[in-house]
């Protein structure tokens, strides 16, 4: 005897698959305690000028996912994409960091350099709750733990270019980390495409341009140019 055999998948984490109610309303209480740490840690006004935008963003693409009933793509569609994307950070990490960065970032805000042992712990505690976030967000159908994601692409990504670009600028040469996140206006806005299926490449164009309406005020506006004299 024989019959029709339809294969079935285990799980449904490589379909298609849309946020909920509850995971803004989860992501929000996530941004809420993100802002509150940015701001405890923050030397001077280093983060504030830089993390805190980026999280308000996170927060604003997440609603925009949500309320526009976008259609995420399959895990093996972004995941490697996005993993790309992080590798990048590691090395924009080395080169900030043997470049000197946790001192003259704090030191350009006001506050007091970085210590080089908290900004390494930080930084790649960090890195692995990108990684896993997004694993989780995917795989696990979490969309709440698209925030880290989507913090690392609008500040980690498109904010770090921005910035450092803007940095460099304003002090007329080299600014630590600059060489590397060049790397990020191709990275940034290529992966956060790919989360949004690349039907909406105006929305992503609209984010980056936002994100930079935001951040380049405030990073001049805060900015003691003169540290270096100090």
């Amino acid at each position: 005897m024989t019959g029709n055999l339809t294969a079935v998948p285990v799980g449904h984490a490589a379909a298609p698959w849309r946020l909920k109610e509850r995971d803004v309303a989860v992501g929000t209480v996530i941004v809420i305690v993100l802002c509150t740490t940015f701001t405890w840690l923050s030397s001077g006004a280093s983060l504030l000028v830089t993390f805190l935008p980026g999280a308000a963003f996170a927060w604003l693409a997440l609603v925009y996912l949500y309320r526009s009933r976008q259609e995420l793509p399959e895990t093996a569609a972004f995941l490697p994409v996005y993993v790309l994307a992080l590798s990048i950070q590691f090395v924009h990490f080395a080169e900030e960091y043997v470049a000197g960065f946790p001192t003259d970032f704090a030191l350009l805000y006001g506050g007091r350099p970085y210590d080089s042992d908290l900004f390494v712990v930080f930084n790649m505690s960090a890195y692995a709750v990108f990684a896993a976030a997004s694993v989780l967000a995917f795989t696990k159908r979490l969309g709440f733990m698209l925030v880290p994601v989507l913090f690392f692409l609008m500040y980690g990504a498109i904010g770090n270019a921005i910035a450092h670009t803007c940095w460099s600028i304003m002090a007329g040469g080299y600014y630590p980390g600059l060489f590397t996140a060049q790397l990020f206006w191709i990275a940034g806005p290529w992966t956060l495409s790919t989360l949004t299926g690349g039907r909406h490449r105006g929305l992503v164009i609209g984010l980056t341009a936002a994100m930079a309406a935001v951040m380049v005020p405030l990073l001049a506006a805060f900015a003691d140019t003169g540290y270096h004299n100090h």
